[in-house]
């Protein structure tokens, strides 16, 4: 009778067969994680004193940025340049501060914020980029979500504008997701959802000199002065005002930090404002000079990404990047 055991050629085949997969699984894990530093391990920190209406979330001892929800004032000033709803600061991969908050120069740049030039709301004609009369500015409402883990956290907040500081004209909700750091960088994504109430909203870009700037705005401190400026149309030479772009950076030859774009943005791609020259700027410009008007009670969502790298764009691997988060992936 036929001996119906496998044969030990067989099982010598089947155990190489069996080495090889797991090398390639191996190999796709080590590919996936590839850059990774190390596992995150997030944190909230509720600001106290001085900081209260601040939520600063942690890499480990590392802080990556701060939530200000609550009003902002230095001493001094006029009570009409209080702001709330913001990110400042926003940390580089090794601690330095790259946002600016109240600089002497646009007292109304506040790190990273959206806000818009041009307002009309309830038949007058306003803004949120600029103290202005009648007021219009972000006030917090509350706490959606706040959740950390190994992966990286997420926090999501309702805000309102507040016309007059007593009408709620539009309903606003942010969701900032903060992934782990690589070795090239950190990846921050920032949801906006505008939702007009109790009637139209419409917004326009800031028709000065026909800039057109308004919306997620980017606020660079003094060490981002002279940055160099990629595109994902190539270097610039000089500040740039209305081109379409994907994606912009500002570089020194050891950081970065550069927006992106997300592919459904409405208008995609659009206009920015981009500079280098007494400060950096980026300013991925809706909707523009043509401007745009939300219907009562139906949202409208922008989607972006932060990216925080080491070196200038190319070591820092930029372009790779825009091209993960174009492909709704991470870093």
């Amino acid at each position: 009778m036929k001996d119906a055991r496998p044969s030990k050629s067989l099982i010598r085949v089947w155990a190489i067969v069996f080495v090889i997969v797991l090398i390639i699984v191996v190999l796709l894990l080590l590919q996936t994680y590839a850059g990774r530093n190390h596992q995150s391990f997030m944190r909230f920190v509720e600001g106290r004193g001085p900081l209260i209406g601040t939520l600063t979330i942690m890499d480990g001892e590392q802080p990556v940025l701060t939530y200000r929800y609550g009003d902002q004032l230095p001493p001094g000033l006029d009570a009409k340049q209080a702001r709330s709803c913001y990110i400042h600061p926003l940390y580089a991969l090794d601690g330095a501060i790259l946002s600016s908050d109240f600089p002497s120069d646009h007292l109304h740049h506040h790190g990273v914020f959206w806000t818009w030039p041009s307002v009309l709301v309830r038949g007058v004609v306003t803004q949120t980029w600029h103290p202005a009369e009648p007021s219009l500015r972000q006030h917090f409402v509350k706490w959606i979500k706040r959740e950390a883990d190994s992966e990286g956290a997420v926090v999501a907040v309702e805000n309102t504008w507040k016309l007059r500081e007593s009408e709620d004209v539009a309903e606003e909700t942010v969701t900032l997701r903060i992934h782990g750091a690589s070795r090239f960088g950190r990846a921050i994504d920032v949801e906006i959802i505008l939702r007009p109430v109790g009637g139209p909203l419409e917004l326009y870009g800031a028709a000065e000199e026909n800039k057109g700037y308004g919306g997620l705005c980017f606020r660079g401190a003094p060490l981002l002065k002279d940055a160099v400026l990629t595109t994902d149309e190539g270097l610039l030479k000089e500040d740039s005002t209305g081109r379409p772009f994907r994606w912009a950076d500002l570089s020194t030859p050891e950081l970065g930090v550069a927006l992106f774009v997300s592919p459904d943005h409405p208008g995609y791609p659009i206009g920015w404002l981009v500079r280098g020259s007494y400060a950096g700027i980026l300013n991925p410009s809706w909707p523009g000079l043509a401007g745009t008007t939300l219907a009562t009670n139906v949202p409208v969502t922008l989607r972006y990404r932060v990216y925080i790298h080491r070196g200038d764009a190319a070591s820092g691997r930029v372009e790779e990047a825009y091209a993960a988060y174009s492909a709704g992936r991470g870093l």
